[in-house]
């Protein structure tokens, strides 16, 4: 038989091994409790705070949209167009405010950059005029010949007292104003004179050989297959000499005297200024009217000034087709 010191010792076992395993199943059930506690707890935290950063951010938006307008393209065709219709219709509203000019330049920043006004020689009213209309010019060519900006390193607008009046070469302008000259003979001006920069350097070619008959002041620039001489070739034999049986009536100015080049400017300027004489003028001449549909090929109708009210007189030809009011 068992003794009782045997059962005790036998039952101090069986207690300590029960103390033992219920020691390590509550410390471990404390320990994944603790560790399940900690993690729900920042898990709460975080979708607590990421809760809150949505709300501040989505608030904040609608505080940003309060208070930033985005200027559209509307908007700013909108407000050149309203300067250069003023200053055509001589309704100065602008005058000697600086911002006007400040906010012309912040809508047009590319173009702006090319455009050389001389600070001291204009007043602002005159800054912002000329510079608005330099603007709504190189945009109507921009759509047309997209590299313009990037052939075109300066429009250069000046009072200069020696010189000519005012030229192009194939990258770059200059306007010497002597006089202050009206804004809308201003536009005329700039606008024969840019289309010789796209005369010269922005109706493409392939072909390397050069042509020989027309040449730029005697020198063999002009390929064969440039389409301007398609132009050339209506009335001109080389750059300065004419072809025979060329009339009056073929040409829209008496300043086509000068040479094959000044006659396709004076023509674009009729087409984009004076559309509707250029029109009518064309009726006269199968060679005027041939001119007019080359234009009107490369530009797709798109003109800005019609001048239909003009009352026009069989045979009616300017000196020059930028002083088209005299």
């Amino acid at each position: 038989m068992l003794k009782l010191e045997d059962i005790t010792r036998i039952f101090v076992k069986i207690t300590l091994w029960w103390l033992i395993i219920i020691f390590v199943i509550f410390f471990n059930i404390k320990e994944v409790w603790i560790e399940y506690k900690w993690n729900t707890d920042l898990w709460l935290e975080q979708q607590n705070k990421s809760f809150k950063l949505t709300n501040i951010s989505n608030s904040q938006i609608k505080k940003n949209k309060r208070k930033i307008h985005i200027i559209s393209e509307k908007e700013k065709k909108y407000f050149l167009d309203k300067l250069v219709k003023n200053a055509l219709m001589k309704v100065h509203w602008v005058w000697n405010k600086k911002e006007t000019l400040d906010k012309l330049c912040k809508y047009y920043k590319k173009y702006c950059s090319i455009i050389d006004i001389s600070k001291d020689e204009f007043n602002l009213s005159q800054q912002t005029y000329y510079t608005a209309i330099t603007i709504y010019l190189l945009r109507y060519l921009s759509v047309t010949f997209p590299d313009l900006l990037q052939r075109l390193y300066y429009v250069k607008i000046q009072k200069d007292k020696v010189g000519r009046r005012w030229y192009a070469w194939h990258h770059s302008l200059v306007m010497n104003l002597k006089n202050w000259i009206w804004y809308e003979q201003f536009l005329e001006v700039l606008t024969h004179e840019l289309w010789h920069i796209v005369d010269l350097g922005l109706i493409v070619w392939t072909s390397k050989e050069k042509s020989k008959k027309y040449t730029e002041f005697w020198r063999a620039v002009f390929s064969i297959d440039d389409k301007s001489l398609v132009f050339y070739r209506l009335s001109w034999e080389s750059e300065k000499i004419k072809k025979p049986y060329s009339y009056a009536k073929d040409f829209v100015s008496w300043y086509w005297l000068t040479d094959t080049f000044e006659d396709f400017a004076e023509c674009f300027n009729m087409y984009v200024n004076h559309n509707s004489v250029f029109r009518k003028m064309a009726k006269e001449s199968n060679i005027l009217k041939k001119k007019y549909l080359f234009i009107n090929n490369i530009m797709h109708w798109r003109y800005l000034q019609s001048d239909s009210k003009f009352k026009y007189k069989i045979g009616f030809r300017p000196r020059d087709s930028t002083d088209f009011s005299k």
